[in-house]
């Protein structure tokens, strides 16, 4: 009896010993520690984009607790909408949204090891996450309640529900749409996803058998999407401003010089991949990881590309090397899609620089599609994942270069499919040598060793950077200040050249105003003056002088202004 007893105790201890060594048990604990690291910063950062006090209001809104003008309510719905039930219970503050953020990202990189585990085995995996979470636009925007990375996010389970379905079953295939219709509805332009679906099921010889599941899989998304669309037209009497943002966004059009991201250079994200990579100085302003081509490229950058060039190289030669040796090129259809591919290779490049987004994209899925069906083998497994995450970077770097309105964390939905190509040029170039190292305890040393370094700098780069508040702190303070000074400050007209900011602050409608829009100082006032603005909130600090109105608070980056009796 005491034997058997202390015999089940060691299994239980066997069995718990395993559960705690599996490398999602460890890694889900790690991002939890991880990701309540960067919470802590960012609650000190405080909210520091412009977006993000629009969504906040949003989820007032939401929450029947309307503070601003609704016309932004077509905007990206899902983050708003859920911190919204938060704020119905009672809890109103911008880490509601930052903790959503959190718990959105922890279950999306979770996700995101599950996709390269059915590629690469365990340790390979848990590096490609670690480098993954080092990338500089990660630290910076994954709980900032911005909209980039729950997008990606969701677009990611996307992604894991249609390996799933297409590999080992077919009813995940239910849930790739309404995952697809959520990463919509967290960021509009998660819609190019498209293409790397359709181009995953095409190549696929399940999508012809699984018609049925798909179809469902459709209705249920727009499910997701009508009620939403249902609501816009309730509070706006018409879809006019959802469908101007929708068209203007997917169609790369809207966009002027006059807009604070206007750029027209296509190849800008290529231009600055290293500094998304990894982004030197070790101190500096927040604004460095936030836009990361204002700093410089470290030498890890560098070494990563090399990596990626050989590796990728290595890939590509062992894969050539067999179609080769398989192929008969004397074969006529051989001759046909050979031909085809360099025909539509060289209509994608003239696309690329001379023709409408959309097209290009069409053009690069049916290069794709071509090209996997020369290189295709026997077991093709691995390589329709490698043109899936192929399809997924391309898809998004086209788009984001054609259309002229440009920012860095525009990047963060390319990312994924970064540390993938990282990864695998990584795991190549050690299989190469692999004779050379022997010992397979080695071998896993120098994958985790390469993700750890990686992650050490960027996380040193971070702390580095994060050492002062952010603006939107700065302006909770100031508004704080305005609440004490003037208790009936919710019945006085206010306006502010940051007006989302203001509204959100004081939980009253700020009304925007800006003195670069006349032609000078006292056409503003008067402007001012007939609006019967009592306050005006400067968050720029640019503090000006605003003939009749004098200043009555200034801190940091922010001035108020009270008009004169």
């Amino acid at each position: 009896m005491f034997q058997g007893e202390n015999l089940k105790g060691l299994v239980d201890c066997s069995r718990l010993k395993n559960i705690f060594l599996n490398p999602l048990v460890i890694l889900t604990l790690f991002m939890v520690v991880w990701t309540g690291f960067l919470l802590e910063k960012q609650f000190f950062l405080g909210v520091f984009y412009y977006d993000i006090h629009v969504y906040l209001n949003n989820a007032l809104m939401f929450a029947g607790i309307p503070v601003g003008n609704l016309s932004v309510v077509y905007l990206s719905p899902l983050m708003p909408f859920l911190t919204s039930l938060i704020f119905r219970a009672g809890l109103i503050s911008e880490h509601v949204l930052f903790v959503l953020d959190g718990v959105i990202f922890i279950i999306g990189v979770l996700s995101l090891y599950l996709i390269f585990k059915e590629r690469f085995d365990e340790v390979q995996s848990f590096t490609g996450i670690l480098i993954f979470l080092s990338f500089p636009l990660i630290f910076a925007w994954a709980v900032s309640g911005g909209i980039d990375v729950p997008g990606m996010l969701f677009s990611i389970l996307t992604i894991y529900t249609l390996i799933l379905g297409v590999n080992k079953d077919k009813r995940f295939l239910y849930l790739v749409f309404p995952l697809f219709a959520l990463a919509f509805l967290a960021r509009y332009t998660s819609a190019i996803l498209i293409f790397p679906l359709l181009l995953y099921l095409l190549i696929n010889k399940e999508f012809f058998q699984n018609l049925k599941n798909i179809a469902v899989g459709v209705l249920a998304g727009l499910a997701v999407i009508v009620p939403f669309l249902i609501y816009v037209y309730i509070k706006l009497g018409n879809f006019l401003p959802f469908i101007n943002i929708f068209t203007s966004t997917l169609l790369g059009s809207g966009a002027s010089v006059n807009d604070l991201g206007y750029n027209p250079l296509k190849l800008y994200f290529l231009n600055n991949i290293l500094n998304y990579i990894s982004v030197g100085p070790l101190t500096g302003v927040y604004g460095i990881l936030q836009s990361p081509f204002r700093g410089y490229p470290t030498i890890l950058s560098y070494i990563i590309v090399v990596i990626l060039i050989i590796g990728l190289g290595i890939y590509l030669y062992s894969i050539l090397k067999n179609r080769l040796k398989e192929t008969d090129f004397k074969n006529r259809k051989t001759g046909i899609k050979l031909l085809i591919f360099i025909i539509l290779i060289i209509c994608g490049i003239f696309s690329f620089n001379y023709m409408p987004y959309m097209l290009c994209e069409l053009l690069f899925l049916s290069i794709l599609y071509t090209g996997y069906n020369i290189l295709k083998g026997r077991d093709d497994k691995n390589l329709k994942i490698d043109f899936l995450f192929l399809s997924w970077i391309g898809s998004f770097f086209i788009f984001h270069s054609i259309i002229p309105l440009k920012e860095d964390r525009y990047f963060i939905t390319m990312l994924p499919a970064l540390a993938y190509f990282i990864l695998l040029a990584l795991s190549s170039l050690i299989e190469k040598f692999q004779t050379r190292i022997s010992k397979k305890h080695l071998k896993s040393a120098i994958y985790l060793a390469v993700g750890i370094i990686l992650l050490s700098y960027s996380t040193a780069t971070y702390i580095g950077h994060v050492n002062q508040e952010g603006y939107g702190f700065y302006l909770q303070t100031a508004c704080n200040w305005l609440k004490e000074y003037d208790p009936h400050y919710q019945e006085k007209e206010i306006y502010s050249n940051y007006d989302p900011g203001a509204s959100w602050c004081l939980k009253k409608e700020v009304r925007f105003g800006v003195p670069r829009l006349y032609v000078d100082m006292e056409s503003f006032s008067n402007y001012l003056r007939g609006k019967n603005v009592y306050y005006y909130i400067d968050a720029y600090s640019t503090s000006p002088h605003i003939p009749g109105y004098h200043i009555i608070y200034s801190y940091e980056t922010i001035s108020i202004y009270e008009r004169d009796l």
